[in-house]
């Protein structure tokens, strides 16, 4: 009989040894059947069971001896699982003799026979330390052959037989995931120098080159305000890259003409520009990044007559015959097309009221860059003026801050000065996450989300509190939508599979982007049976009651009891809660006896 390694195992072998036949039946056969039921053998495989994706999985066989099984019998095997709380009724199987009218595997009264099923079912963890007990129960064949014992006690005359204890207790190394290593994302600041661009258009009179702010489109106040605010970077401290400057005229003119006037429009708008950067720069504390005008970059051009910008004008006017102008115009020459259209002038007031005007301008595009700040500067203003900053920023600032506690302050003053800004909330909850204050965590993660609901690190933090949970399934639906959204989740997707039991695929997985030295991959590799490389990669971490314990294991596992012996000493000195945790752990089912074993667990 096994090692018992429990008071409540020593209770329940105890009675299953004092527990007598139990006879409800008179028939000689069954009786006879039951009484030398030591003659049949059944057993388990594996003996001690195990936990393996949250699935317990145990083939059980049977052994008849030749002359035993009377060809009108039936007998149930049901096996039973009993933990201190409880039990769990397995599938059960039914062997029928040969005269037996009825489903079941039939056994031959001259031959016996060797049969065996294969049950699983799901693992809790009252599992941990159980026994896997079967008691056979014998009845004669009449009308029907019963699939539950219970129906077999209640209808039949029976005989129920000795108890047999065929496997002990469910190994559960595969829960012993370190949690902690699991990858936290924080969303990247976008700290590179941001590029603007403000753009206005200036309206000239006909055949002028003068800036007249009388000019009715000058006039127009979102025309007005476009003007205004060329500058507005410029007064922030923005670099100027350049100011690009597209001189145009209306068509009606001659060529050379139009190409001449657009050409002193654009030198006319330079020259308004620079004035006006020159007073800038003399305000008082002016901002503005440059010394001198002359060194600012001016793309000037002029670029003559409009021709595109006066056919989508046409195309967008409500003249009537506008498709007949198009198309006529289209058709003709450079200098056809100008007699044409002052015949289409004169024709359709439309085109002097409304048209023309909008062409005679200039285009202007200031292109400014944001001036970039050094670290010391943000993390000067992060704590003197954090509203200075933009969000980016102030996650950067977060980025250069070791302690987390300093971070999460920035990440909340983040979240006050942004709250349509979803990176704090997102690194906020992967700061919570490592302080362990899950709860929190989960819902600043929720916040990120409904602000953007395509921010990939979000997903992954909250499949990490989903493992934390232990709702790995929700873990995986997290893994995915981060990993679709573009994120590295590897490591953290092999930890579900460890979970699962896919043990070759988790350890494909965690060592795809990481390296080798880790205490989940060294895990992974000793569930797989790798016990050799298993034993490299643990070697390689920090020794602690974890990593000394999977040690301790390991060697058991490769039946080396002195070095399992000797690294959970050391285990159980790092870590006195190890004691009782051994103490039951059918991973050292081997040497639970041993003196040695007994000291270091009592």
């Amino acid at each position: 009989m096994k090692k018992i390694n429990s008071l409540f195992k020593t209770i329940m072998v105890v009675i299953m040894i004092m527990t007598p036949m139990i006879f409800h039946a008179k028939n000689h056969d069954v009786k006879s059947m039951a009484k030398h039921i030591d003659k049949v053998y059944i057993s388990a495989s594996p003996e001690i069971l195990e936990n393996k994706g949250n699935v317990v999985t145990v083939t059980i066989s049977t052994e008849f001896p030749p002359k035993y099984f009377n060809k009108k019998t039936v007998m149930n095997i049901t096996p039973i699982l009993v933990y201190e709380e409880g039990e769990t009724i397995l599938p059960s199987m039914n062997f029928i003799g040969e005269k037996v009218d009825g489903d079941g595997i039939v056994v031959s009264k001259r031959d016996g026979g060797t049969f065996s099923y294969t049950v699983s079912i799901p693992y809790n963890d009252e599992m941990y330390n159980s026994l896997l007990i079967v008691e056979p129960i014998v009845y004669k064949f009449k009308e029907e052959v019963h699939h539950h014992q219970q129906a077999i006690k209640d209808k039949e005359a029976f005989a129920l037989c000795d108890a047999f204890l065929i496997a002990e207790g469910v190994v559960n190394t595969a829960q012993h995931i370190d949690k902690s290593a699991l990858k936290t994302a924080y969303a990247t600041p976008d700290i590179e120098q941001k590029t603007m661009t403000d753009n206005g258009d200036i309206f000239f009179m006909v055949n002028s080159d003068a800036i007249n702010w009388a000019v009715p489109l000058n006039k127009n106040m979102q025309n007005k305000n476009a003007v205004h605010d060329l500058t507005s970077h410029i007064m922030k401290g923005w670099n100027i890259d350049n100011i690009e400057i597209i001189g145009w005229a209306s068509p009606e003119g001659p060529l050379s003409y139009n190409k001449n006037l657009s050409n002193k429009r654009a030198k006319m708008t330079e020259e308004f520009l620079k004035k006006r950067l020159e007073t800038l720069s003399a305000q008082k504390n002016s901002h503005v990044s440059y010394k001198n005008v002359n060194d600012v970059k001016f793309i000037t051009q002029g670029k003559g007559a409009d021709w595109d910008g006066l056919m989508k004008a046409i195309e967008s006017s409500n003249i009537k015959d506008k498709q007949i102008i198009l198309n006529t115009l289209k058709k003709q020459s450079p200098e056809e097309r100008v007699a044409q259209l002052n015949k289409y002038i004169k024709q359709y007031p439309e085109f002097e009221k409304n048209i023309l005007p909008s062409l005679r301008r200039t285009i202007v595009k200031v292109n400014t860059i944001e001036p970039a700040m050094t670290d010391e500067q943000i993390t000067k203003a992060c704590t003197s003026n954090p509203k200075s900053l933009s969000c980016d920023q102030m996650m950067y600032a977060a980025s250069l801050v070791k302690e987390l506690k300093n971070k999460e302050m920035i990440y909340i003053t983040a979240i006050e000065t942004y709250p349509n800004c979803p990176e704090p909330y997102c690194n906020a909850g992967a700061v919570a996450i490592e302080k362990g204050n899950h709860k929190h965590a989960k819902q600043l993660l929720n916040q990120a989300i409904e602000i953007d609901d395509l921010l990939s690190e979000a997903y992954n933090n909250l499949g990490i509190i989903a493992i934390i949970e232990n709702d790995y399934e929700t873990a995986s639906a997290m893994f995915k939508q981060a990993k679709d959204l573009g994120l590295n989740t590897s490591y953290n997707e092999g930890v579900v599979q460890i979970n699962k039991g896919n043990y070759d695929k988790a350890i494909r997985l965690m060592t795809k982007d990481n390296p080798n030295c880790d205490y989940n991959v060294a895990l992974a590799q000793t569930l797989d049976k790798r016990y050799t490389i298993a034993e490299e990669t643990v070697k390689c971490l920090d020794e602690n009651g974890k990593t000394l314990y999977l040690q301790a294991i390991i060697a058991a596992r490769t039946k080396d009891v002195e070095k399992s012996l000797k690294h959970l000493a050391k285990a159980i000195k790092k870590d006195n809660k190890i004691k009782n945790i051994a103490k039951y752990d059918m991973e050292f089912a081997s040497m639970q006896d041993t003196p040695e074993f007994v000291a270091l667990v009592e």
